[in-house]
């Protein structure tokens, strides 16, 4: 995993306003994407104004409030700054540490041996500096658990957790490859075949993670791992939701999921956010390998968490017009407003992902209702074919009428009464008048 597991050290985030308001207790989700969304109206009208003096105008919080977010907002970005654990022996526990292959705000992640067994693991160690903080342990805890309880082929596997003097840790499989979003920064839009290949692993492994209980939440490229053999993982599992947890684990929901790939019930943080949220978001991911562009961007996450939740998304197919209706029928169905309209699970999805690679329609995307309730815009291209065809149809029956037309005529001028019988009278009767005696 030369760099490759850099994107599986938790990220710097958690220290915009409103998801500390939430974290805090303070307010609710979705009080904070009403605001935001208040926010970007208020900004089209030319006017800026702060989060936090929003939810101060509308008496979600009081000044004291807006004061203790804003203290805990500079104590993060203070701690997310500090160094990385790494003991100057360069050992961890029975680790021995021997690169640093990525690194965010609560921790880094190691290429490092295990002592014991002999063997390379990818070794996240939490940042000391934020080691007290009971919401980011929290969420390593659930990385470890989820991790451990989840045995497949596209799942990066965990083989250790625990602390070391106070510091939490999981050692997990090392993949010796890059992640997606390097391979696309690096190559750029893929074909559709590899698109699909990738999609249908993560497909994969996430129907195991559904069955077992858990949604991802924060599907996205950063968090797929491509093995230098082929190998498809998922990794990061921090925002895994076991399915029968205690509620109060999604009351951040503002701050869950990445913007450019989150679902629209996650954008408006609903806390019932279920394995079709994740069909979402790999659908997001599948629309940018496909085509070579996010499906909605923006200048501000609001701004992107809106159009998530309410604009059309350009046909694929009118951005690169070989792609095949199958993968445009996948992709529509699996980035469909509404939860209710998506894939039904990960299982059918896979299905349909293996049928058009075999080059034959999906089974259960494609159908009119789909296309009713899509949120994808019908391709321009095949209206601009069609107009063609409708053209030269027209001249084909114009041409054809002239040519009867001409036909018409020709004979008509040779049949007319009285040509024929008069040219002859004169020439052959012995007593027409033009003769001369």
């Amino acid at each position: 995993m030369t760099q490759a597991q850099e994107n599986s050290a938790p990220p710097a985030g958690g220290d915009r306003f409103g998801e500390l308001a939430v974290a805090l207790g303070l307010t609710t989700a979705e009080k904070i994407t009403a605001a935001l969304i208040r926010q970007m109206e208020l900004k089209a009208q030319g006017i800026e104004k702060r989060i936090g003096e929003i939810l101060a105008e509308d008496r979600v919080l009081d000044l004291r409030s807006v004061q203790k977010v804003l203290l805990e907002q500079q104590r993060r970005r203070k701690a997310a700054t500090g160094p990385a654990a790494l003991p100057a022996e360069k050992r961890f526990g029975e680790y021995e540490l021997l690169a640093k292959v990525g690194e965010g705000g609560m921790g880094a992640v190691y290429r490092a041996r295990d002592a014991h067994m002999g063997r390379l693991v990818a070794l996240k160690v939490m940042n000391k500096s934020v080691a007290g903080n009971s919401e980011f342990v929290e969420r390593f805890k659930r990385e470890a658990k989820a991790t451990g309880a989840l045995n497949h082929p596209n799942i990066v596997s965990a083989y250790a957790a625990g602390e070391v003097d106070g510091t939490p840790f999981i050692a997990m499989e090392f993949v010796d490859g890059e992640s997606l979003r390097k391979r696309f920064k690096t190559l750029g839009r893929m074909v559709e075949p590899e698109a699909l290949r990738i999609a249908r692993g993560v497909a994969s492994g996430l129907a195991h993670a559904h069955a077992s209980g858990f949604v991802h939440r924060d599907v996205k490229p950063d968090n797929v791992l491509l093995g230098a053999n082929g190998e498809i993982k998922i990794v990061d599992l921090g925002l895994a939701k076991a399915m029968a947890d205690d509620q109060r684990l999604t009351k951040t929901g503002i701050a869950l999921g990445t913007p450019h790939y989150i679902s629209p019930e996650q954008a408006r943080g609903e806390k019932q956010v279920d394995h079709r949220s994740d069909i979402y978001s790999l659908g997001s991911t599948l629309y940018l390998l496909l085509t070579g562009r996010v499906p909605f961007d923006g200048k501000t996450n609001a701004e992107i968490m809106l159009k998530q939740c309410k604009e059309e998304l350009d046909n694929p197919q009118d951005i690169v017009p070989e792609l095949s209706d199958g993968a445009v029928a996948i992709v529509t169905k699996m980035m469909a407003k509404r939860p209710s309209d998506r894939y039904d699970s990960c299982e059918q999805l896979v299905a349909d992902l293996e049928l058009v690679q075999r080059g034959q329609p999906p089974r259960y995307a494609g159908s009119d209702a789909d296309v009713e309730k899509s949120s994808i815009r019908p391709a321009k291209r095949k209206v601009r074919r069609a107009r063609p065809q409708a053209k030269g149809g027209c001249m084909v029956v114009l041409l054809l009428v002239l040519a009867l037309g001409g036909l018409a005529l020709c004979v008509w001028r040779h049949a007319r009464p009285g040509r024929s019988a008069a040219g002859n009278s004169n020439a052959g009767l012995p007593n027409s008048p033009s003769r001369i005696e």
